[in-house]
């Protein structure tokens, strides 16, 4: 009897654990599909949020995502969306905003074009 009390006590604790985790869901933003394009919407985000010489910049050590070329890659391998939208794990030391994480949904829905 002993030993299920115990075993139940963890069971309660790993569960309220778990439902403490970071929300991951993309944020439903009122964006307007239409106006995202990568010129005028995404690669100005990346740039301002990620393109910093210590990250993903020019010269950056986490890999260059200033040119569609360089992003597509980590689009195109699921990395992209899996880092910036799932996990939420990217921009690195802050956070994007409801809008902008709407905004490269949008671009990815759209099948990330290069307009």
């Amino acid at each position: 009897m002993m030993k299920f009390k115990i075993f139940l006590s963890l069971l309660v604790v790993t569960i309220l654990f778990a439902a403490c985790g970071k929300d991951t869901t993309v944020p439903a933003a009122n964006v307007d599909c239409t106006a995202v394009t990568y010129s005028g919407t995404i690669n100005p985000l990346i740039l301002q949020s990620c393109g910093g010489s210590n990250c993903h910049g020019q010269n950056g050590r986490q890999g260059d995502l200033t040119t569609y070329a360089k992003l597509s890659a980590y689009v195109n391998n699921g990395r992209f969306k899996r880092e910036v939208l799932d996990n939420q794990t990217m921009p690195q030391g802050s956070s994007l905003s409801s809008e902008q994480l709407g905004q490269i949904k949008c671009w990815l829905d759209a099948g990330a074009p290069q307009n």
